[in-house]
C-alpha cells in the first residue's frame, strides 16, 4: 500500500490543476493517472448491486471494491481541480457524475 501511495503522490504532483482552460489536455493527463491507479474503470462500470436481502460474499466484495475505487477516483479528480472548482464540486456523489459534469466538458 505504501508503494501505491508513493506512486500516486509522485504522479499527482506532476498534474497541473484544472483552472477552466485546456480541459482536454488536463482530462487526458488525469485519465492516465486514473488508469495507473487502476480506478478509471469506475467511470464506465456501473456500481455493482448490493445483493438485496440475501447478499453473497462475492457481491459484497465487488461492491466494497467499487465503492473504495470510486472514492479514490473522485478524490483524484477533485484534487486535480483549482480550489474554486473543488469548492463547487466537492459534494458530487460519484466519479462518473463528476467526470460528466458540464463545466468540465
Amino acid at each position: 500500500m505504501a508503494a501505491a501511495t508513493k506512486h500516486m503522490a509522485s504522479n499527482f504532483a506532476k498534474l497541473e490543476k484544472f483552472k477552466g482552460v485546456d480541459f482536454q489536455r488536463w482530462q487526458m493527463k488525469l485519465h492516465f493517472l486514473l488508469s495507473s491507479m487502476s480506478v478509471v474503470y469506475v467511470l464506465t462500470t456501473p456500481m455493482p448491486k448490493d445483493g438485496g436481502d440475501n447478499p453473497i460474499v462475492e457481491q459484497d466484495r465487488k461492491r466494497a471494491k467499487w465503492d473504495k475505487d470510486d472514492y479514490v477516483c473522485r478524490g483524484l479528480i477533485l484534487n486535480g481541480m483549482s480550489d474554486s472548482l473543488f469548492d463547487i464540486y466537492q459534494n458530487v456523489e460519484t466519479s462518473k457524475e463528476l467526470w460528466d459534469t458540464d463545466v468540465l466538458s
